[in-house]
């Protein structure tokens, strides 16, 4: 069960320790809505810039009269809302939906423009949304309603029908060496972010999800100086991992995530 980071902490801090739990929220929320894999990478990236412009607003604002997971979930909520609106156009429920009343209309909401199956659907009404109808109320509802065509999503089925091959016993095992060798090289990564000064190690947390012109936009800060903050961090975890033994050629993969940024950064003028 995930621990409540404490509210006294400073709104960076606060954002550092709910990640977790911010990126589960976010995850659950591009599956539900059936989002392309751009699509929920631009969510997500959206996500962090809500948290994290005008100072850490967001977090500034939470008061501890609630709890703040449910206070966060509450916001990404809001957010999936307007993104949706944003990529889908405003959701226009049918005059037949209408005329049929509330849960007709978010019947054909879920079975159109979220894409469930009639099965999921009732299963949200009814549990998620408790809503007293039965199944045979709202199967004669949907028979009532207009036939819509929604988004239309290439999701596991279809992909079901694509030619697929299990790997071989041996790539089999290098794939477990992989995943072995990965998680040893993360956990020294996470000693050597511990090393580092605490609005250094958000920064880091920051630029392994956005671009540094977002962070400066979102931040209201100027961008130029941030490339370099980005390079002497880099420097920095790059001598911590060292230290704790992981190879060159590593290091030199773990910091790649932050390093093609700098392939952006503004050419020098005059």
């Amino acid at each position: 069960m995930a621990t409540d980071p404490p509210s006294n902490l400073p709104p960076d801090q606060l954002f550092v320790e709910s990640s977790p739990f911010i990126e589960k929220v976010v995850a659950q929320s591009c599956r539900r809505s059936h989002f392309s894999p751009e699509e929920a990478k631009d969510f997500a990236s959206c996500i962090t810039i809500k948290l994290i412009e005008n100072d850490y607003g967001v977090f500034r604002q939470f008061k501890g009269d609630a709890n703040l997971e449910t206070y966060l979930a509450t916001v990404i909520k809001r957010s999936l809302q307007d993104y949706r609106n944003h990529i889908w156009g405003k959701w226009r429920e049918s005059a037949e939906a209408k005329r049929l009343g509330q849960v007709a209309e978010r019947l054909e909401e879920l079975l159109v423009r979220e894409q469930y199956s009639f099965d999921e659907a009732v299963q949200i009404l009814r549990i998620n949304e408790k809503l007293g109808m039965t199944e045979t109320e709202l199967a004669d509802l949907r028979a009532k309603l207009p036939q819509r065509a929604g988004r239309r999503i290439v999701g596991e089925e279809a992909l079901q029908g694509m030619a697929s091959r299990e790997p071989r016993p041996d790539e089999e095992l290098e794939q477990k060496e992989k995943q072995k060798e990965c998680r040893r090289i993360l956990m020294k990564l996470r000693r050597a972010l511990e090393s580092l000064a605490d609005s250094d190690r958000v920064f880091v947390m920051l630029a392994m999800k956005m671009k540094v012109a977002d962070i400066a936009r979102a931040q209201g800060l100027e961008q130029k100086p941030l490339y370099r903050r980005v390079e002497k961090i880099c420097k920095e975890l790059k001598k911590a991992l060292e230290r704790e033994g992981v190879r060159r050629e590593d290091v030199k993969a773990i910091l790649g995530c932050l390093q093609p940024d700098l392939l952006a950064r503004p050419k020098k003028t005059g």
